[in-house]
């Protein structure tokens, strides 16, 4: 190493900890070859020799006055010129390049060098791929780390931390060092941003995408993309609205074959519990399957019941089965199973096929059915009268389909920002759940063999404010997110989570994460959070993080080699995220 700068002595060695002694002028800020050199304390990278030509990588993470122990009180009368400090261990510096992780380990007594920045220079130049540098690495401002962006890019990303803590600014850097070398990018490489606060709109190497000028296709929207949405219970709720959309989509056609049908097996269901309850839900498919018959509103009314003999049925009964002997189907399924499971429906068809499945659960006995969905049917609600306007995303009439899949060829323009603002969690659920499926779906169906595999789409989803639309559920269920992070790999469709709220995150996307830039975050169960879920984060670095300054953020995981603070070199794009302020600037009087 070139000229070594000792600053210490090590007084402890155990599992994952160093403590060394150091005096105050060994700290004491020097030149060397004309630079100016300094000990910042905490956040300091040191290192200790454990070979002729390897150098164990150490970040400094507490420091304390010598005899000033943890268990101890601080005594008035204690005078020290020591200074005794704890750091972990972070890799391995020899001459093959830098190696995290530490399988040896230096002795008690052994000497502690202060890592100045030619040596994390050094570090930072074996592990980068010269590509992209968001910054400079934290206390050492004359050092920007290349980050490896191939490993970037091959990874599932996270960027976490409470408002204001610089998430949006960092994801904005990234993408814009990404633009600046683009040419060198595999041209079928595409970004999405998913803007839900107009974070990242009229950025210069975008392209905006505005969400609520175009509409999404109902017939091509699954049953996963209405559950995101509806968020139905899995085992009671879920068939139910699998069972509306496909009759949905029948009702265009065979609305009065499927009224009669379920007349007729309210007639013939014998669980009724009296004649008023059977009557009420006989008149109301009656009058749906023959709405200008006057003759059989008359027969409604003449069916009684007399001393205890129901009379007046029989002319019911009678119009149902002669209409139903003129149609082909004896049962709403085989209505189902006789249509394209493409047809075309719009919300007034499922919210009167939802009608339809509750009628048929009545007729089964079912009576609180309609009860036990009211949240779910509420959520549906809100969405058709939100987004089913003549402006809505829901309305088929309203702008161009919705779709990320326009022209796979090249492109000049590589990022894509899709303008979600004003969508409430219902609406972002339900158009996010359907654009990733729409993705991974695309990849993962045309591109199977190896000689296919070459022209698939390199498809990077990165969603802003995440916990809103990629949580955890409470039951089984999966959701098409998870099922990104754990196949996407394999089929070049990649995430990115911003978030303020980890904790709230789901667990299966977060497993998968190789790439963590977490800035400031304060919430105890958020940093418990990280401390159980990110690679290479250890306690001394979690308990950095509610002290971050804005625009640091602490980047790990295993894409990065080295787990380290960095400060974001934004420039003007972090101008975007700057709050309001509130007090208006007075003139001082004259």
């Amino acid at each position: 190493m070139n000229e070594k700068w000792p600053i210490g002595t090590i007084t402890l060695v155990s599992e994952g900890i160093v403590e060394y002694s150091a005096k105050h002028s060994d700290l004491e800020t020097r030149i060397s070859n004309g630079r100016v050199q300094e000990i910042k304390g905490v956040g300091d990278f040191v290192y200790a020799s454990i070979a002729v030509s390897s150098i164990l990588l150490l970040r400094v993470f507490k420091a304390r006055i010598a005899g000033f122990g943890e268990d101890e009180r601080e005594s008035s009368f204690i005078q020290s010129d020591k200074v005794i400090f704890s750091a972990e261990p972070i890799g391995v510096l020899g001459k093959d390049g830098f190696v995290s992780g530490a399988g040896n380990f230096p002795l008690v007594g052994d000497n502690i060098y202060a890592a100045d920045d030619r040596v994390i220079d050094r570090i930072f130049s074996n592990i980068g791929d010269h590509l992209v540098s968001l910054g400079t690495v934290n206390n050492y401002d004359r050092v920007h780390p290349d980050l490896n962006l191939q490993k970037i890019l091959t990874s599932h990303i996270a960027i976490l931390g409470n408002t204001g803590s610089g998430k949006s600014t960092t994801l904005r850097t990234l993408l814009q060092k990404i633009a600046d070398i683009q040419k060198q990018l595999n041209p079928l490489v595409k970004f999405f941003v998913f803007d839900v606060h107009g974070d990242y709109e009229g950025l210069e190497f975008t392209t905006d995408i505005e969400v609520t000028q175009k509409h999404l296709p109902l017939n091509k929207l699954r049953l996963d993309d209405w559950a995101a949405a509806l968020l139905p219970s899995e085992k009671t709720q879920r068939p139910l609205l699998a069972r509306a959309l496909n009759i949905a989509r029948i009702l265009p056609t065979n609305s009065q074959v499927v009224y009669a049908l379920l007349a007729r097996d309210a007639l013939d269901n014998t669980t009724q519990e009296g004649l008023a309850t059977l009557k009420r839900l006989v008149t109301r498919w009656v009058k749906k399957a023959f709405p200008a018959d006057e003759t059989i509103r008359e027969d409604l009314k003449n069916w009684k019941l007399n001393y205890g003999n129901e009379t007046g049925w029989e002319p019911i009964v009678k119009k149902i089965r002669e209409y139903l002997d003129t149609v082909q189907f004896d049962s709403v399924d085989a209505i189902i199973k006789s249509v394209n499971k493409n047809n075309s429906f719009n919300l007034d068809d499922l919210e009167e096929a939802f009608e339809v499945v509750f009628g048929e659960e009545e007729v089964k006995g079912n009576r609180r059915i309609r009860g036990n969905s009211e949240t779910f049917m509420a959520r549906f609600r809100n969405l058709k009268t939100r987004y089913g306007h003549e402006a809505g995303i829901l309305n088929e009439q309203h702008g161009e389909e919705l779709t990320l899949r326009n022209g796979d060829s090249s492109r000049e323009t590589k990022i894509y920002v899709l303008n979600l603002f004003g969508l409430d969690d219902d609406a972002l659920r339900i158009v996010s759940t359907y654009l990733a499926r729409q993705v991974f779906e695309f990849n993962r169906s045309r591109f199977q063999s190896q000689s296919e595999k070459a022209t698939m789409p390199f498809d990077y989803l990165y969603l802003d404010e995440a916990h809103r639309y990629v949580r955890n559920l409470d039951d089984d269920s999966s959701t098409i997110f998870e099922t990104i992070a754990r196949e996407g790999r394999k089929f070049s469709v990649y995430l990115g989570v911003v978030s303020q709220i980890p904790n709230e995150l789901s667990r299966v996307v977060m497993s998968q994460v190789g790439a963590f830039f977490i800035h400031r975050i304060q919430n105890s169960l958020d940093l418990d959070y990280i401390r159980r879920n990110v690679p290479a984060a250890t306690n001394g670095m979690v308990a950095r993080l509610p002290s971050l300054p804005s625009g640091t953020a602490l980047l790990s995981g295993n894409a990065f080699d080295v787990p380290f603070e960095i400060k974001i070199q934004a420039g003007s794009l972090g101008d975007a995220s700057k709050s309001r302020n509130p007090i208006q600037k007075v003139k001082d009087s004259e």
